[in-house]
């Protein structure tokens, strides 16, 4: 089978297991109901996943890889840190508001990796990549004089604490205040701490 091929076929059934763990969870939910919402056949899936766990562990892989892109074709368009920063906020919440699926399983992971080492592993690898690519934004924008002498691993620690805040809109009725509100409001005022004032 033609590779493209196959990475649509794994991608449909990531996208379905994601679907699934959004409706009725990781415990709640089967390697049947995968199979329905894909509308694959269970031998199809069970070619490329050995079990429920196996797909989960995949479906972590696959949200990084797709959100990492989108992230950074929006952040290499900035010509500023400061920028950067900015638009980093903004995108998730754009992405939010546009598919909130991926966000609304994530508490549902870090719920498992309490309780299991391969999904604890999976989602550190995530954050520790994450929290690097934050970081290098921070220090190249104190080598360029926008931001202060901060210690760019717990600015960033900051940074990606607040922007978790964000998923808080995927559990509870927030119909007074938008996501892409918050984000503004705390992201101005994080990056303003941050910023050199040339005023």
């Amino acid at each position: 089978m033609d590779k493209s091929i196959k990475d649509q076929k794994k991608e449909q059934i990531l996208a379905s297991a994601l679907t699934v763990m959004t409706n009725k969870g990781y415990f709640g939910s089967t390697m049947d109901d995968i199979v329905e919402e894909s509308q694959m056949s269970k031998g199809a899936i069970y070619h490329y996943f050995k079990s429920k766990k196996e797909v989960y562990l995949a479906v972590i892989d696959y949200w990084e890889k797709k959100y990492t892109a989108i992230l950074g074709e929006e952040v290499n368009q900035q010509k500023s840190s400061l920028g950067a920063l900015k638009k980093l906020f903004q995108t998730f919440a754009k992405q939010l508001e546009k598919d909130p699926t991926p966000f609304q399983c994530l508490s549902t992971f870090w719920s498992i990796s309490r309780h299991d080492e391969d999904f604890r592993k999976s989602m550190q690898k995530v954050y520790n990549r994450f929290q690097k690519f934050v970081e290098l934004i921070i220090v190249k924008g104190i080598e360029n004089k926008e931001f202060k002498k901060i210690n760019p691993k717990i600015a960033s620690l900051s940074l990606i604490l607040n922007i978790e805040g964000i998923f808080w809109f995927t559990l509870y009725d927030t119909k007074s205040v938008k996501a892409s509100s918050y984000m503004n409001t705390i992201s101005d005022s994080i990056l303003n701490a941050y910023t050199i004032d040339k005023g």
